[in-house]
């Protein structure tokens, strides 16, 4: 007597494959609904920045650049941190901009630093000459 079974030829087989690639999809989209990766970099790169303007002392000559790249960081930085809480890549990304712009606002504070001490040294160095053409004048050289 033979048993007449239910199972398809290959049952077995196609019921783990089936589990397979389940589990597969189940990974795959975790993967892609996992958290957003924080933007430390840009974060890090835009304190780097403010730091250096701090410490070349331009709040004298661009005190809105730097204040607006502090408040820009602030920002970024709670972005950043809803971003991980929620997992929201679009506030990811935000706070990655406002990093950038942060970092671009020090390093345009710090450049416009330099180019107010440029001038004065150029100022003063100018003032010199017209003071020794004047002597020259007044001694007859």
């Amino acid at each position: 007597m033979r048993q007449v079974s239910n199972q398809r030829p290959g049952g077995a087989r196609s019921t783990r494959a089936s589990v397979l690639l389940a589990i597969g999809t189940c990974m795959f989209l975790g993967a892609c609904a996992s958290t957003p990766q924080p933007p430390n970099d840009a974060i890090r790169q835009a304190e780097d920045a403010i730091n250096r303007a701090e410490e070349a002392r331009v709040a004298d000559y661009a005190s809105v650049n730097l204040r607006s790249a502090r408040e820009k960081l602030v920002q970024a930085r709670d972005l950043s941190q809803a971003a991980v809480s929620n997992k929201d890549e679009k506030a990811a990304l935000k706070a990655r901009r406002l990093a950038e712009q942060s970092r671009s606002d020090a390093e345009l504070a710090t450049i416009k630093a330099q180019e107010a001490r440029a001038k004065s040294v150029n100022d003063e160095i100018q003032r010199n000459i017209d003071a020794l053409d004047s002597a020259l004048q007044r001694t007859g050289g």
